[in-house]
């Protein structure tokens, strides 16, 4: 079977859910998690496709792979949040309600935490810094906010303690995306190959294998090293498709 670039695959994939020709994209999205099935942006776009056709369950389980590698996703809370209610999973519907109100920067609650956020996306780091620290102690399991208040501190050149706050996201949460870039972009090179940091790259590499989620946190220049330029994939069959029930 002939290669095909995965960036191609991708696109169609978006196209795909665009046009609501859900059992193609299934499909599509099902081939392309063989070969990297860890691809984040794909669970989420699954996730919300999976919603708009009435499958709540897949939805769930969709959606929380993707807050797992990034729990600052607005857009995935807010979904998470409406399928979690469909499914009368009250307890996880509050706690993603929260998360979508807290990340939506646009209209902004009365919490540390949101306005961290909004400082953030403004790239106001002292601010940012502050606010996150602050809705941090109030409430400790938010790990979107531990990871604003690491990229504050890396933003204002505390590396160490970007590091320090990184690795304590990753011990609750493995597959933090920008976890894994923070310590990748926080560590000193020493010209050999460092097996943890090896470990690291993998990783990035699976759950952003474009780096396009990564290149909406950090300069393209700083990531360069980090990804590979194409990657590639055994091509689609543009006839199957995914039998799904509404």
């Amino acid at each position: 079977m002939r290669d095909a670039p995965l960036a191609r695959l991708s696109q169609r994939l978006t196209e795909l859910f665009a046009a609501e020709e859900f059992a193609a994209g299934f499909a599509l999205g099902r081939h392309i998690l063989r070969y990297y099935p860890r691809f984040l942006s794909v669970y989420q776009r699954m996730g919300l496709a999976a919603q708009s056709v009435g499958l709540f369950s897949d939805s769930v389980d969709l959606l929380q792979r993707a807050v797992s590698a990034n729990p600052e996703d607005g857009r995935a809370w807010r979904a998470l949040h409406l399928a979690a209610v469909k499914l009368d999973m009250h307890p996880d519907a509050e706690i993603a309600e929260q998360y979508a109100l807290d990340l939506d920067v646009a209209h902004p609650v009365d919490s540390d935490i949101a306005r961290g956020h909004a400082a953030a996306a403004d790239h106001h780091w002292p601010d940012a810094y502050r606010l996150f620290r602050s809705g941090l102690e109030q409430h400790p399991e938010r790990m979107d906010a531990a990871l604003g208040m690491a990229q504050s501190l890396y933003h204002l050149d505390h590396f160490d303690a970007a590091q320090s706050i990184a690795r304590y996201v990753l011990q609750e949460l493995p597959y933090a995306l920008k976890a894994h870039l923070l310590i990748l972009l926080t560590t000193r090179p020493t010209g050999q190959d460092n097996p943890v940091l090896l470990r690291h790259i993998r990783a990035v590499r699976g759950l952003d294998p474009l780096g396009e989620l990564s290149q909406t946190w950090f300069a393209v220049l700083q990531l360069d090293a980090i990804f590979p330029a194409r990657p590639m994939i055994p091509a689609w069959d543009e006839t199957e498709r995914w039998a799904y029930a509404r």
